[in-house]
């Protein structure tokens, strides 16, 4: 075996056991807060007294920051992450399912945290659940919004703010997010 070789080896193997022991810290975290198979990244803040549902297989990236206030839940379904340096704020519900991924420093608010009036002085909801389905990808930076419904399979674009539903094999971009296209899934 040549030195390079050797040397390349031992690097690969270094990556390795990295890439482990970060799985093992990661899976470790998880099992104290009670979701043993989840993983929960370094530097994760999830406080409130409400419910986190962490399936077997979800993943939440380092510098994530969750409330989950009194009596609401937050769900992550098997295979499903939360991008690092995220924030979720869950007033009633946010339920993200199996193999969707957010991508990093997004936002889900499913509570405006104030109660807004309309003209005539009658006040709106001030949370709503989100819903979001399986196997859809939300791009880095996007904001979801109170009372949002995102279908299977749909793609948000980096940076979209949405506040409607989104239909399901959809690509959805913009502020507020608009269909743009169409999709038959993402990888």
């Amino acid at each position: 075996m040549s030195r390079r070789t050797a040397v390349l080896r031992l690097a690969r193997d270094g990556d390795f056991r990295r890439a482990t022991a970060r799985k093992v810290a990661q899976r470790g975290r998880a099992s104290v807060r009670g979701s043993a198979g989840a993983r929960i990244g370094a530097g994760v803040r999830l406080t409130g007294p409400g419910e986190y549902l962490l399936h077997r297989g979800s993943l939440i990236h380092d510098g994530v920051q969750a409330f989950v206030a009194d009596g609401a839940v937050l769900e992550l379904a098997p295979r499903s992450a939360i991008g690092a340096r995220s924030v979720v704020n869950v007033a009633t519900r946010v339920s993200i399912g199996a193999g969707t991924q957010v991508s990093w420093q997004c936002q889900i608010l499913d509570t405006d945290f104030h109660e807004i009036r309309d003209e005539d002085g009658r006040a709106g909801p001030v949370s709503a659940p989100v819903t979001i389905g399986e196997h859809v990808l939300i791009g880095t930076g996007a904001i979801i919004l109170k009372g949002v419904t995102i279908g299977d399979h749909a793609v948000v674009g980096a940076g979209s703010v949405v506040s409607g539903d989104v239909p399901a094999y959809s690509v959805v971009a913009g502020n507020p997010a608009r269909v743009v296209g169409r999709t038959s899934g993402w990888s």
